[in-house]
């Protein structure tokens, strides 16, 4: 009995099992329910191999069913196919939507994308003839692609034998790493010598590694920078200030006058300049008293003792020594200079005044004074 009752509890599991199995692919994979359903007819110019049963997208969400596909040989050739949608919920579509059969994967099965439109467009009207479009299937349009470009495609596949066959040889670069074992086990040599200068860079070695790790000089290096940046942000600025014509050598560039100028100062320095040389090249070879105090010591000797005496004489002046340095430096001997001088003045005048009288006298008496 105890056996019997547990076969017929396993049976009874397994068979409401199925039946919720059932249900399920029947209520949810065909979109079973039983409210009303609502539905739009679009018509398409090419079914794209659409089908009963196929999904129906609104705004990328699972939203209803394809219930059929019929072909009207009648109608219009871009309303050649009508496709009837059912949705579990009615479907509003705004001014701008867009219908489009798809691909639904790569590999094959098709679904009706549905974009409503924008929300603030007018509505469509419920009983308006909708149209949709086609999309583009990926493998038809390779197959295409592959059709239209034939030759190319020939070539392509032409040039990857070739490159396999030269690989196998063994011939370029890659093949000779892929055949030669001495060239292998430089690039070997060479890959641990890079992963070690990595790791130095990583503990903070070498110029490198220390700017990695050291953020002191990491922020010398950036503030460098930075400086340097300044800097030809501003030889650009002085640079825009000259060709502007402004500043003095913006001016020079740009005023014709000023450039006549220039020219001319330039001129003269370069004429005054051959002077100086060709004065110089006479006074090395004796020429001129230049060439002479260069020549001749006695002469030479003179004439540092002459200059050594007019040091002096100007020293002793600026001392207050002698009779000019007293009048130049000293206040109470200017002041008496100028005394004398104001006493001399008045006494000529008296005389100037005077001497008209003693001319009269002079012609009565017939004497001078």
């Amino acid at each position: 009995m105890e056996k019997n009752a547990r076969r017929d509890f396993a049976l009874g599991l397994v068979f409401f099992g199925a039946i919720s199995l059932l249900l399920y692919y029947t209520i949810v994979l065909t979109g079973f329910s039983f409210r009303e359903k609502s539905g739009l007819k679009v018509w398409f110019s090419n079914a794209s191999g659409l089908k009963e049963g196929d999904l129906v997208l609104v705004a990328g969400r699972q939203t209803g069913t394809v219930t059929g596909v019929e072909y009207f040989d009648q109608k219009p050739d871009d309303r050649r196919i009508g496709v009837d949608l059912e949705f579990g919920k009615p479907v509003t579509l705004h001014r701008g939507y867009r219908i489009r059969i798809s691909e639904f994967t790569v590999l094959g099965g098709r679904v009706v994308e549905i974009d409503p439109g924008p929300a603030y467009e007018v509505l469509i009207p419920a009983d308006a003839e909708l149209l949709g479009s086609v999309g583009y299937s990926a493998i038809a349009a390779l197959g295409e692609l592959v059709a239209e470009n034939r030759d190319a495609v020939g070539e392509i596949v032409e040039n990857l034998r070739v490159a396999s066959g030269a690989l196998s040889r063994g011939e370029g670069a890659l093949g000779a790493m892929l055949v030669d074992k001495d060239l292998r086990e430089n690039l070997e040599v060479f890959m641990d010598a890079a992963r070690d200068v990595a790791e130095d860079i990583r503990s903070g070695k070498g110029a490198v590694g220390m700017l990695v790790e050291n953020e002191e000089m990491r922020g010398q290096l950036i503030a460098m920078i930075n400086d340097g940046a300044d800097a030809m942000r501003n030889l650009v600025l002085i640079a825009d200030q000259i060709a502007s014509g402004r500043g003095a050598l913006g001016s020079m560039l740009t005023d014709e006058g000023l450039q006549a100028d220039t020219i001319q100062l330039v001129s003269n320095l370069s004429f005054a300049a051959k002077r100086i040389n060709l004065m110089l090249t006479d006074a090395s070879m004796g020429k001129g008293l230049l060439g002479k105090v260069i020549a001749d010591d006695r002469l030479a000797q003179d004439a540092a003792e002459f200059l050594n005496r007019v040091n002096q004489i100007t020293a002793a002046v600026l001392e207050g020594r002698g009779t000019v340095g007293k009048l130049l430096m000293t206040d109470a001997a200017y002041e008496e200079m100028m005394s004398a001088m104001k006493l001399l003045n008045n006494s000529l005048e008296d005389v100037r005044e005077a001497q008209p009288v003693s001319s009269f006298a002079g012609m009565l008496l017939g004497t001078s004074f």
